[in-house]
């Protein structure tokens, strides 16, 4: 029992160094979990999650077969959106993928795409999706604008190619990416 609870106090302890510090943690779940299946998180990376103390903003729709394959965390002073996180959807043979991605502050306005599909989120109201050239996408590519308060923390929906977790698969649909953009819900 002893060897236990020294277990419990080292993984606190390298959450918190982990918190405070300037990092990046990435958390890998290759299948969904049983008991959190409306998020597809397993517990350990919902617990990351709320751990940064950002109001935790996740779908609560995911297109059949995709999962959380990734979580990342990051915390950092220096760093102008000091809490981010990102979790990164994929199907189960790999070819598609999508994140949500959530930063404290430091965001900016979207330019306009090629094309604009309406989202009607019933917790961040009306915004837009676009699809055009982001970040350090090669193709056109899904991107949404920044959701939320106005002081933060803000959200959005990440298609493949602007960032490079997202850079092995190709995006879902723009549907499909409207239908998950207007289901993300508040889980804190």
């Amino acid at each position: 029992m002893k060897l236990f609870k020294y277990s419990v106090k080292l993984a606190s302890c390298c959450v918190a160094a982990c918190i405070i510090a300037p990092m990046v943690a990435v958390i890998a779940q290759p299948k969904p979990s049983q008991t959190n299946s409306v998020i597809k998180l397993t517990p350990t990376q919902l617990k990351v999650l709320r751990s940064l103390g950002l109001k935790v903003a996740l779908p609560s729709y995911i297109p059949a077969n995709f999962h959380a394959d990734k979580v990342l965390v990051e915390a950092g002073r220096e760093n102008v959106q000091s809490l981010r996180y990102l979790v990164v959807y994929q199907n189960l043979s790999a070819d598609k993928c999508f994140a949500i991605e959530s930063a404290s502050g430091g965001i900016g306005d979207l330019p306009s795409g090629s094309r604009s599909y309406p989202i009607n989120s019933p917790i961040f109201g009306k915004s837009v999706l676009e699809q055009g050239l982001y970040g350090n996408a090669k193709q056109p590519t899904l991107l949404s604008q920044w959701w939320g308060e106005q002081n933060g923390p803000f959200y959005r929906f990440v298609g493949t190619g602007v960032i490079p977790e997202l850079s092995n698969c190709s995006n879902v649909t723009p549907q499909e990416a409207v239908k998950v953009s207007q289901s993300i819900r508040y889980f804190n």
